[in-house]
């Protein structure tokens, strides 16, 4: 039992900290930028295969314009993560991707210079570099643009994209100019210190080797690969295995045990972390929700690219799968070690590309040893039995077999009293499949259709007048069908609802201005996730959409729901204060139906509260309209609009009223609509206002 309660806390808080890095937006820089490189590395690898082909059947030419076309790919990929990087940045911030990629390259160019005043800038780059770079410079101007945000308020946004650049990359030109004129003793020993460091993890006898296996995949982790990662120590270490074979066939030095091929051979299967195995275990489970990825990944392992498995299991930002996909390469390492130490199996004598296929690499660089073929299937029986329990936990908690579970009626029964310290809060695994599903399902959505705006007034029952609307998301298929939002989970799930939010909350607006403008005396009413509540962005995406003011007569209202949890509600209520700064309305959504109801009032700044529906329900109930009148001046005493939503009978709207609701909206009234009905809506409103006001004026002057 306490292996049990041991096993399920550490799955636990392997899975809390694996959403955690979902939810950092330096994780996702870092991820979005090694994936747009995906298809880099894959045409790569292809291009080496070709190479070796080709250099095997005899077309020596064609081979060395391949491997030299490889160099050119693996040079480009430091610059392509960087400008992904930045792309990523202006995506996520809503900013310019043209000034953030500009300034993405400058900050590159200028840390390179720092680094090396005789570095060609296209052919020496790392990818720490080109990473650092791109998340420090845009960084930067995100802080800048904050900053000039809040020093005064601009006519246009434009204005503060330009100034944040130039400012930003002042600043970098600046500091990097203080550290090479000032600190270039320091700089230098930074660099040594860094040079020293890398040759420590150089493969150069069996604890040093130990360090370059971990070198190779825990980097896997942030999706990056350890290769690119610390090229040169790869450079050095292939020249030193040529020369070391040359040196042996001229019978100068015995060979070495340890080389490029030895790692590609025993630790590499199918691809860095040895994911032969992982693929044959996934084989193994009939019922893997994994088994579509072989398609692609399949094949690919075939050549020891692994990129579509490490990406789409996952085993990126995993803290469950990185532990087998470390722990096999690293004890496959100390079979290999150990065997050709003994001279059980021989030692490399043959350079064979990483891209060949595994079998036949094991068969050429042994010397057509059937020694080496033979350990070559023990090592991937072991990878099996490593990932193989990693993989079968992962069904068992998605489909959980109970055996207290009564077939017939669907009831539990319960033996003995539960234990909830042994029973995991939640399952890494059953989460890491749900935010696969949800990233498919979003992907989906885009690709069959678009989302649309749709509106649901909200009326003053004194004299039936839209007063408000309230601003809903659908998806229209491409065959015209509309969905209502039932998408959003898969937001939520992959905590991208500051997508949705944002997107509404500009094209509303927009829609707005440009439909809606004559309307008088409106609020619009946008609803604003527990996510976005507390995203970095929200507050500069609220500065730049007004930035361009609302027609007159117009006012801005952000619905917070009270049906789902606050997580910082400290941070939300100073959140709130600020948009109430910014002239926003705050109304409380669903309120009676979730959670801290009383203290939601008394903590956050209010300016309406939406009654739930459950409310008018509760009106079938001997003490319904008690209960309802009593919630009613409970709200008037915050001194809050109210407002009851759901209301669709005439008998649900008297009682309403004598409870001294004011405002009202459900389908007695309008059903969500789409914006060209509302604005025919608000036309007619606007008219039948115009011609009372011209009947009120003539009555005047006749009095007169």
């Amino acid at each position: 039992m306490r292996k049990l309660w041991l096993y399920n806390n550490l799955l636990h808080r392997l899975h809390n900290s694996q959403s955690r890095l979902l939810n950092n937006r330096f994780a996702h820089a870092i991820i979005a930028s090694t994936m747009a490189i995906v298809p880099l590395s894959i045409v790569r690898g292809l291009v080496i295969t070709a190479s070796v082909i080709c250099d095997t059947a005899g077309f020596n030419n064609a081979a060395i314009w391949f491997m030299q076309l490889q160099v050119g790919f693996l040079a480009l990929a430091p610059l392509v993560m960087n400008i992904y990087v930045a792309v990523h940045w202006a995506v996520r911030n809503r900013l310019s991707q043209i000034y953030c990629i500009a300034l993405s390259i400058s900050t590159l160019m200028i840390f390179r210079r720092i680094l090396d005043d005789n570095a060609q800038f296209f052919l020496d780059i790392s990818i720490p570099l080109a990473l650092a770079s791109g998340i420090i410079g845009n960084y930067l101007q995100e802080v800048v643009s904050e900053s000039l945000l809040k020093f005064r308020r601009w006519k246009d946004s434009s204005y503060v994209n330009i100034l944040s650049f130039f400012i930003t990359l002042g600043i970098i030109a600046l500091f990097s100019g203080v550290i090479k004129l000032g600190a270039a003793i320091w700089l230098k020993d930074g660099m040594d210190f860094l040079s020293s460091l890398s040759l420590y993890f150089y493969p150069k006898d069996f604890l040093h080797g130990i360090s370059y296996v971990l070198l190779r995949t825990v980097p896997w982790f942030f999706g990056l690969h350890g290769y690119y990662l610390f090229l040169d120590i790869d450079v050095a270490f292939t020249a030193a295995q040529k020369i070391n074979i040359s040196d042996w066939h001229t019978l100068r030095h015995p060979l070495n045990i340890l080389s490029p091929v030895f790692y590609d051979m025993w630790c590499n299967a199918g691809g860095t972390g040895n994911t032969l195995s992982l693929i044959i275990c996934i084989l193994m489970e009939g019922k893997s929700p994994h088994r579509r990825l072989l398609g692609i990944a399949g094949p690919m392992a075939l050549f020891n690219i692994n990129e579509p498995l490490i990406f789409g299991y996952p085993i990126v930002l995993n803290p469950v799968m990185i532990i087998p996909f470390v722990l096999a390469p690293l004890m496959s390492y100390l079979v290999a070690y150990a065997a050709t130490y003994l001279n059980l199996v021989p030692r490399i004598s043959e350079v064979v590309s990483w891209s060949t296929p595994s079998p036949i690499k094991v068969w050429l660089a042994s010397g057509h040893s059937i020694s080496a073929v033979v350990l070559y299937l023990f090592i991937v029986a072991l990878g099996v039995v490593i990932y193989r329990p990693f993989v079968t936990s992962s069904l068992k908690h998605s489909i959980p077999d109970n055996e207290d579970l009564d077939g017939f009626t669907g009831e539990m029964n319960i033996s003995q009293p539960t234990d909830f310290d042994m029973v995991p809060n939640y399952s890494h695994v059953v989460e890491g499949n749900s935010y696969i599903e949800a990233q498919r399902q979003i992907e989906k959505l885009q690709t069959t259709g678009k989302f649309i705006l749709y509106f649901q007034p909200q009326v003053r029952l004194t004299d039936n007048k839209i007063v408000a609307l309230e601003v809903l998301i659908r998806h229209q298929s491409d065959d015209g069908k509309i969905t209502p939002p039932v998408f959003l989970k898969h937001y939520e799930r992959t905590g991208l609802m500051p997508e949705i939010d944002f997107w509404v909350m500009e094209h509303a607006l927009d829609y707005v201005r440009e439909h809606m403008a004559d309307a008088e005396n409106m609020t619009l009413s946008v609803n604003i996730s527990p996510q976005t509540l507390v995203d970095y962005r929200l507050l500069n995406v609220v500065r730049k959409v007004l930035a361009k003011p609302l027609p007159d007569g117009w006012h801005l209202e952000f619905e917070i729901t009270e049906s789902q949890k606050v997580q910082e509600p400290v941070r939300v209520a100073e959140v709130l204060e600020k948009m109430r700064n910014l002239g926003i309305k705050i109304a409380l959504d669903d309120f009676g139906s979730g959670y801290s109801t009383l203290h939601y009032l008394t903590r956050y700044p209010l300016d309406k509260i939406k009654l739930d529906r459950s409310m008018v329900l509760g009106l079938a109930k001997p003490d319904g309209f008690n209960f309802l009148q009593q919630v009613v001046k409970l709200c008037k005493v915050v001194q809050c609009e109210v407002l009851i939503e759901g209301v669709e009978t005439q008998d649900e709207l008297e009682q309403v009223q004598t409870a001294g609701i004011e405002l009202c909206q459900g389908y007695l009234f309008y059903r969500p609509l789409p914006g060209n009905t509302v604005c025919q809506l608000l036309a007619e409103q606007h008219i039948q206002k115009t011609l009372r006001d011209g009947m009120h004026n003539k009555s005047e002057a006749r009095v007169v």
